[in-house]
């Protein structure tokens, strides 16, 4: 035998070894469970999962819990909750709500990697490990039965072709169909809901052929045309949720009285919808499944381990082996038969009216988070119109100090502002930075005031180089002032609202009841103005920022440096509930 084959051979019983020592070690421990119990004790693992994976999950929870795992001399049991994964996101990144979402979790499968690229985007340190896929879903459109065999069959829909398609005014009449007016397709807010996303990304992928959608591949005008044409093509009173978008749809089962003729949707959520299985009634008349001839967007079900103040090695490591655990044979028969496409298990669901489960061509690589921001905050403008938006920056000594990447927490701010202005198509902005005696005494000052974006962009870019890092905070000061002009300027039948950024420092001389009290004086009734405070660093007053936030409606972001300052302001400013 050459020694060439001899050293493959042994490479390849290494890899083999390798691989099975994960199998032997889980058994190995399970017999030592089942010998010797657990010596340190129980531990829990919290795993907080997507609607759409929760039924399996849990099933795979089940067999777990029963076979007694020792993981560090624990027996960890795991406990799994439902988490939609805007909400989950918002509290990993911000204050987790313990009586709406249960304890925060240690392990978190939202429905794509979207949500985990985001959470990464804000902290990246809040990632014990790499995400993993742990099932798939297509995202593809939901019909009533009429429209979606005219969709597989004359229109073969492709979603390269949506924006034009939904821009057609002549709508169905190209395909024989004139009673049904205009082809519209519900997209239910991009930043929120996941199939409409990546159909979005999808569509852009293919006006640009190119993938992924970069910022400055979105910056090319047929691109940017394209999703301004998607956006504007939307029908009025879409829902906020596919969920909710599918519900009504299923309540109009004739063309002529349907508020629109299809939904982007997850296949499976499009089968939980047909079974009632996701909380409501199910539909009058199932929806039909419409999968895309050529490239289609797909959503991967991430597992991943995450870090917090709780999270020690054990749970680490038991969040690594029960990812492994799902990503087995049997839990992968599990998630097919739930309506998600396991690997290696092409069994079907075979109560499915209205499926094909069609077989896909698998289509783009994801957009970066910064430029998924971007597409999501320039869809909210054209699809209801920008907001009314004050930003006041702390521009107190402390921002020039160190914000990740060897950049200043200012300098990570300043292309966060000029982003925002430039892609943000419609609405109103103004910018105030503050800082102890900044202007004439005060500690603030109105560098761009608010008024349209379109004629402001040159003013807030001279702005935003002129500023620079000095001085003390006086932050309570700053923010009242902020929050009387925005309320005093405050245009009706819009979101107004303020956005402050901080390091966190408050050493003026007014106090947050102080502060408090005087918003309360200022305030109107029917002039809703919530202050969010994107609050930068690792030891901000979290109580004192959150409570003067919620005080007027708003929500704390902290960010444990400044290089998640892009994602949080496009949050901030389009992610309202």
């Amino acid at each position: 035998m050459s020694p060439g084959l001899i050293a493959l051979g042994v490479v390849s019983l290494l890899v083999l070894g390798w691989a099975g020592w994960g199998w032997i070690s889980a058994r190995i421990d399970q017999a030592a469970a089942r010998e010797h119990g657990c010596p340190a004790g129980p531990e829990v693992l919290r795993v907080a999962v997507t609607p759409s994976a929760e039924r399996p999950v849990r099933e795979a929870a089940k067999r777990w819990n029963a076979g007694s795992t020792v993981v560090g001399a624990h027996c960890v049991r795991v406990n799994v909750s439902s988490a939609e994964s805007p909400a989950a996101l918002a509290g990993l990144t911000g204050e987790w709500n313990t009586r709406e979402l249960g304890d925060r979790p240690d392990a978190w499968l939202p429905e794509s990697s979207l949500w985990t690229d985001r959470l990464a985007a804000t902290d990246d340190a809040l990632l014990a490990a790499a995400p993993e896929p742990v099932a798939t879903s297509p995202v593809v459109l939901a019909a009533p039965e009429p429209a979606a065999r005219l969709l597989t069959g004359t229109a073969r829909f492709r979603w390269a072709e949506l924006a034009a398609l939904t821009a057609d005014t002549s709508g169905w009449t190209r395909f024989g169909e004139p009673g049904w007016g205009r082809l519209t397709v519900a997209l239910p807010a991009p930043l929120t809901n996941t199939a409409s996303a990546l159909a979005v990304q999808s569509t852009l992928v293919g006006v640009a052929q190119e993938s992924p959608v970069t910022q400055n591949v979105l910056a090319r005008q047929p691109v940017g045309a394209a999703l301004a044409a998607l956006a504007q093509a939307q029908p009025a009173d879409v829902p906020d949720t596919t969920r909710a978008a599918l519900a009504v749809l299923g309540e109009n089962p004739l063309m002529v009285d349907a508020p629109y003729g299809a939904v982007a949707a997850l296949e499976v959520d499009l089968f939980r919808r047909n079974l009632g299985d996701d909380g409501r009634p199910a539909a009058k008349r199932p929806l039909w499944e419409v999968v895309a001839d050529g490239p289609t967007p797909v959503a991967d079900f991430p597992f991943v381990a995450l870090t917090g103040p709780e999270v020690g090695p054990v749970r680490t490591e038991a969040a690594d082996r029960f990812r492994r655990f799902l990503q087995e044979p049997e839990q992968q028969r599990e998630f097919s038969a739930a309506g998600l496409r396991g690997a290696g298990a092409p069994q079907r669901p075979t109560a499915a009216m209205g499926m094909t489960w069609a077989e896909i061509v698998p289509g783009f690589a994801r957009s970066d988070p910064n430029t998924t921001q971007r597409i999501a905050t320039t869809w909210a403008n054209a699809v209801e119109g920008g907001g009314i938006v004050t930003i006041m920056v702390d521009v107190s000594r402390t921002m020039g100090t160190d914000g990740g990447d060897g950049r200043t927490r200012l300098d990570w701010v300043k292309d966060a502002l000029k982003g925002y202005a430039d892609y943000t198509v419609s609405g109103s902005l103004g910018l105030w930075p503050f800082s102890r005696g900044l202007e004439k005494g005060k500690p603030y000052a109105v560098a761009v005031p608010t008024g349209p974006v379109v004629n402001r962009r040159v003013s807030v870019h001279a702005a935003v180089d002129g500023l620079t890092a000095n001085g003390a905070t006086d932050f309570y000061e700053s923010v009242v002032a902020g929050y009387r002009s925005a309320v005093q300027g405050y245009v009706p039948g819009r979101l107004n609202q303020l956005v402050v950024i901080t390091d966190g420092g408050a050493d003026g001389a007014m106090s947050l009841s102080q502060a408090k009290a005087a918003i309360r004086r200022v305030s109107e009734k029917d002039k809703s103005v919530p202050i969010d405070v994107i609050a930068i660093g690792r030891d901000p007053d979290r109580g004192a920022l959150r409570d003067l936030a919620a005080s007027t409606g708003g929500r704390l972001t902290v960010l444990p440096d400044a290089r998640g300052v892009v994602a949080a302001l496009g949050q901030a400013v389009t992610g309202r509930d």
